[in-house]
């Protein structure tokens, strides 16, 4: 009798080895001067992983355009067939909480400023994300990256304004 191979599919939103991987290099590739929220990282990382749902957002027309260059796949064109996104959304928190604390535990998260609500890495955690957690980047990742920290997340002055364009909301608990 011949043994029957199973495959599984592997879905980086809900791997929290990736998610580490995304949360802690994102940062990189954010503005300095405009640092993110914990959420507004969240959100960031969450298109991250999931790119063809950006075309389901709320952008203003140059940051439409400036997303039409990366020549991202529509979800309907797409190998995965995705759930709505407030739905993964919701699903992947528990595993980019536990990324993020992850980070946090081992002092590379800047904790007076995640005090003051900002996610920002601390001295050793700038230099370990640059130098160790970037370079996992490929190059179109990097362009997304940039584009999702510079111009999508920043487009919205306020994390109100981010929800709205994107539908995304955590429920608490």
């Amino acid at each position: 009798m011949g043994r029957v191979m199973s495959a599984r599919l592997w879905y980086p939103q809900l791997d929290i080895y990736d998610a580490t991987r995304r949360i802690a290099g994102l940062p990189a590739f954010w503005n300095t001067e405009a640092p993110p929220s914990q959420e507004r990282l969240f959100i960031a990382d969450f298109y991250l992983a999931n790119p063809p749902l950006l075309h389901k957002t709320h952008m203003p027309s140059g940051v439409r355009k400036e997303f039409g260059t990366l020549k991202i796949k529509r979800p309907e064109k797409t190998f995965i067939r995705y759930p709505s996104a407030p739905i993964l959304f919701q699903k992947m928190g528990e595993v980019q909480r536990q990324a993020f604390r992850t980070l946090t535990g081992k002092g590379l998260v800047d904790f007076p400023n995640l005090e003051r609500g900002l996610a920002t890495p601390s001295d050793t955690g700038i230099e370990l994300f640059e130098q160790k957690f970037v370079p996992l980047f490929g190059s179109d990742e990097q362009q997304l990256a940039q584009f999702i920290a510079n111009s999508f997340a920043g487009a919205h002055p306020d994390i109100a304004s981010l929800r709205r364009s994107t539908g995304l909301r955590r429920i608490s608990r």
